[in-house]
Protein backbone atom coordinates (compact mmCIF):
# COMPACT_ATOMS: atom_id res chain seq x y z
CA UNK A 1 0.00 0.00 0.00
CA UNK A 2 2.58 2.72 0.65
CA UNK A 3 4.16 1.80 -2.96
CA UNK A 4 0.78 2.69 -4.37
CA UNK A 5 0.34 6.10 -1.99
CA UNK A 6 3.70 6.76 -3.14
CA UNK A 7 2.55 6.54 -6.81
CA UNK A 8 -0.06 8.91 -6.10
CA UNK A 9 2.41 11.37 -4.20
CA UNK A 10 4.70 10.67 -7.62
CA UNK A 11 2.03 12.09 -9.86
CA UNK A 12 0.79 15.02 -7.78
CA UNK A 13 4.10 16.16 -7.72
CA UNK A 14 4.85 15.88 -11.54
CA UNK A 15 1.30 17.67 -12.09
CA UNK A 16 2.56 20.62 -10.38
CA UNK A 17 5.69 21.09 -13.03
CA UNK A 18 5.43 23.49 -15.92
CA UNK A 19 6.39 20.28 -18.14
CA UNK A 20 3.35 18.68 -17.15
CA UNK A 21 1.35 17.90 -20.54
CA UNK A 22 -1.65 20.26 -20.96
CA UNK A 23 -3.56 18.10 -22.67
CA UNK A 24 -6.50 15.55 -21.51
CA UNK A 25 -5.29 15.27 -18.31
CA UNK A 26 -4.91 18.62 -16.04
CA UNK A 27 -6.07 18.20 -12.28
CA UNK A 28 -7.48 21.41 -11.94
CA UNK A 29 -6.20 21.86 -8.62
CA UNK A 30 -3.57 25.36 -7.88
CA UNK A 31 0.09 24.29 -7.49
CA UNK A 32 0.21 24.81 -3.43
CA UNK A 33 -2.72 22.48 -2.82
CA UNK A 34 -1.08 19.66 -5.16
CA UNK A 35 2.11 20.03 -3.50
CA UNK A 36 0.57 19.51 -0.25
CA UNK A 37 -1.21 16.50 -1.00
CA UNK A 38 1.72 15.30 -2.62
CA UNK A 39 4.07 16.10 0.53
CA UNK A 40 1.95 14.40 2.66
CA UNK A 41 1.07 11.32 0.75
CA UNK A 42 4.78 11.25 0.53
CA UNK A 43 5.33 11.36 4.47
CA UNK A 44 2.60 8.70 4.68
CA UNK A 45 4.65 6.53 2.24
CA UNK A 46 7.10 6.62 4.44
CA UNK A 47 5.74 6.05 7.48
CA UNK A 48 4.38 3.13 6.22
CA UNK A 49 7.88 1.55 5.05
CA UNK A 50 8.76 2.65 8.34
CA UNK A 51 6.67 0.77 9.93
CA UNK A 52 7.82 -2.28 8.30
CA UNK A 53 11.02 -2.15 8.24
CA UNK A 54 13.56 0.13 11.04
CA UNK A 55 14.13 3.60 10.01
CA UNK A 56 17.08 3.59 8.13
CA UNK A 57 16.01 0.69 5.68
CA UNK A 58 13.05 2.17 4.88
CA UNK A 59 14.67 5.60 4.45
CA UNK A 60 16.97 4.22 1.82
CA UNK A 61 14.01 1.90 0.43
CA UNK A 62 11.60 5.20 0.03
CA UNK A 63 14.49 7.09 -1.64
CA UNK A 64 15.14 4.43 -3.66
CA UNK A 65 11.54 4.01 -4.69
CA UNK A 66 10.79 7.35 -4.66
CA UNK A 67 13.26 8.15 -7.72
CA UNK A 68 12.15 4.87 -9.55
CA UNK A 69 8.40 5.83 -9.58
CA UNK A 70 8.89 9.64 -9.96
CA UNK A 71 11.08 8.57 -13.76
CA UNK A 72 8.31 5.81 -14.17
CA UNK A 73 5.43 8.49 -14.20
CA UNK A 74 7.56 11.27 -16.36
CA UNK A 75 8.63 8.60 -18.72
CA UNK A 76 5.25 7.19 -19.18
CA UNK A 77 2.97 10.67 -19.22
CA UNK A 78 5.46 11.87 -21.73
CA UNK A 79 5.25 9.04 -23.81
CA UNK A 80 1.51 9.03 -23.90
CA UNK A 81 -0.91 10.43 -21.33
CA UNK A 82 -3.17 7.01 -21.56
CA UNK A 83 -0.47 5.96 -19.17
CA UNK A 84 -2.12 7.28 -16.24
CA UNK A 85 -5.06 5.27 -16.33
CA UNK A 86 -3.09 2.21 -16.44
CA UNK A 87 -1.18 3.52 -13.14
CA UNK A 88 -4.17 4.21 -11.37
CA UNK A 89 -5.23 0.88 -12.10
CA UNK A 90 -2.16 -0.58 -10.65
CA UNK A 91 -2.27 1.65 -7.67
CA UNK A 92 -5.90 0.06 -6.77
CA UNK A 93 -4.42 -3.25 -7.69
CA UNK A 94 -1.69 -2.95 -4.96
CA UNK A 95 -3.97 -1.41 -2.24
CA UNK A 96 -6.42 -4.13 -2.91
CA UNK A 97 -3.84 -6.68 -3.06
CA UNK A 98 -2.35 -5.38 0.76
CA UNK A 99 -5.77 -5.59 2.07
CA UNK A 100 -6.59 -9.43 1.43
Amino acid sequence: MALAILVISCFSFYSTSKYFPEYGIRTGWNNKASLFIASALALLSLVLFNLSYDFATALIFWMLAFMAILSAVILSIKMNAKWVWIWGVFCILMILVDLI
